[in-house]
């Protein structure tokens, strides 16, 4: 039974047009995740350092006030 499913599926990736568009999809979304992760961790940093304020971090590391306001108390955990 499962390998039927499979099997459907993987023709349709290799012989539809739609999938570079959601291979693109999933390679972008992957990218802005990673990105964010990045980010966030930056922001930690900069946290740590206590010399730069909330509305700066976010600037900086574009996230919200809220999201870096999120992180340092959840830091101070």
């Amino acid at each position: 039974m499962y390998y039927g499913i499979l099997a459907d599926r993987v023709r349709f990736f290799k012989e539809s047009k739609e999938r570079i568009e959601i291979i693109c999809r999933a390679m972008e979304d992957m990218r802005n995740q990673t990105l964010k992760e990045g980010m966030i961790n930056v922001a930690k940093k900069m946290l740590e350092d206590g010399t730069i304020t909330l509305e700066k971090i976010a600037e900086f590391v574009s996230l919200s006030v809220d999201e870096v306001r999120n992180l340092k108390t959840n830091q101070n955990v």
